[in-house]
């Protein structure tokens, strides 16, 4: 009969197993590019966030972090306008199909493009998270005596203490410059601070190195523990294998 022993060694590749697992990632954001990728994944080993990448569908990327910095990761990228908007371009906007477009159609096409192309230029500036830009070009007729003239709103939500409200007067004449017919008075520009600022996330910075030395004094602790446990359990086992071995008495010759 074959007898049944201590399972000590499936015990410990279980644990093994399981702390692996702890270990994984999750996908932060996918379909990014590889410039964009690697610029997040910058901006969070920078602030102490273990981040890696991974190819995706059709020459996309995705970033990858720990779950337990899931939460901070999104935080800290979203404060630095990250990802970024997508953008529409005149190519895109006026790609040809089978389809015949009426007047208005290429009216309201024209506008949206050209209020995507001022939108990806604005973002550019230093300190910009998101921008818009809409605009109204006013459909006149020369027969009537009253023009209406036309006129475009800009929303930017900006990194507070970057300065960018100070940018007022050349984004309304880069915008005035961009759209014919329109004038400056015409245009407004409105400016909205983002919620976590560059103080918010220098303190994050800080907050996370101290979190990450604590985790790391932890995680040597834990792990100069574990293996003294299975030392032990291993010592023990041996002893108990040890314990159950017969003792073998030597036969007795003729001589005794």
């Amino acid at each position: 009969m074959k007898k049944r022993r201590f399972p000590f060694i499936q015990l410990f590749l279980a644990i093994i197993v399981l702390a692996l697992a702890g270990c994984g990632k999750d996908n932060l954001y996918t379909d990014l590019s590889e410039k964009e990728a690697n610029e997040m994944i910058a901006i969070l080993k920078n602030r102490g966030i273990d981040t890696s990448k991974a190819a995706g569908k059709e020459n996309t990327w995705i970033v990858q972090v720990s779950s337990g910095d899931f939460s901070d990761a999104v935080d800290i990228l979203s404060a630095l306008g990250y990802p970024k908007d997508n953008f529409a371009s005149l190519g895109t906007v006026f790609e040809k199909s089978g389809l015949v477009s009426s007047p208005t159609e290429e009216r309201i096409r024209f506008m949206y493009a050209l209020s995507q192309q001022l939108a990806e230029t604005l973002t550019h500036i230093d300190g910009v998270l998101t921008a818009r830009v809409n605009i109204v070009l006013q459909e006149n007729n020369p027969l009537n005596e009253v023009i209406s003239p036309s006129s475009a709103a800009v929303f930017i939500k900006y990194r507070r203490g970057s300065g960018v409200e100070d940018a007022a007067a050349m984004i309304k004449n880069m915008v005035t410059n961009s759209i014919e017919g329109l004038s400056y008075d015409k245009v407004t520009v409105a400016f909205f601070p983002s919620d976590l600022s560059d103080y918010d996330v220098e303190a994050y910075n800080a907050s996370h190195a101290a979190r990450s030395s604590n985790a790391t004094f932890w995680v040597v602790v834990g792990s100069i523990l574990f293996l003294l446990v299975v030392a032990i359990l291993a010592t023990g086992y041996w002893y108990w294998e040890n314990q159950k071995k017969p003792v073998s008495i030597p036969p007795k010759t003729e001589e005794e």
